[in-house]
């Protein structure tokens, strides 16, 4: 019974002498400052995808006509990689930069808009598949990189 009473006595103050020890050591908190992205790590991450799945991902779900635009795009701009994020097709230069945007939507009109974004050329075609289109725009965007 004895022993049992000193085996009781020794945990509680071993429980309290733990409790003081941690109370005297502060925890150090560690903060975190955020640090604004750059504009060229703002446009990388246009074309950057997690895994391997979300480029997948983005490519089961084109339409037929947008695959068949995609096909065209990879024809006309050789040199260059093309990503898919949100059903835009990014045109990438060799250090993965985007160098012109292209959005395909089906309709039953056919217009071919340009505009900018970030800077970037948007190239918004809507009911037109062309391949001519696609190579004046291809001429257009490599006369900006010469």
């Amino acid at each position: 019974m004895y022993e049992l009473v000193l085996l009781t006595l020794g945990f509680i103050l071993g429980f309290c002498i733990k409790a003081r020890l941690n109370k005297s050591h502060p925890k150090q908190n560690h903060r975190s400052y955020y640090r604004p992205m750059t504009h060229q790590q703002k446009l990388q991450l246009k074309s950057y995808h997690q895994t391997d799945s979300d480029r997948i991902r983005e490519l089961n779900l084109l339409s037929a006509n947008e695959s068949v635009f995609l096909r065209l795009l990879k024809q006309t701009f050789i040199d260059f990689d093309i990503a898919i994020k949100q059903k835009r097709f990014i045109v990438l230069d060799k250090d993965k930069m985007p160098c012109a945007i292209f959005e395909y939507r089906d309709g039953t009109q056919a217009i071919k808009l340009v505009d900018s974004e970030d800077g970037i050329p948007l190239h918004l075609y809507k009911g037109l598949i062309s391949s001519s289109e696609l190579k004046i725009d291809y001429q257009n965007i490599i006369s900006k990189y010469k």
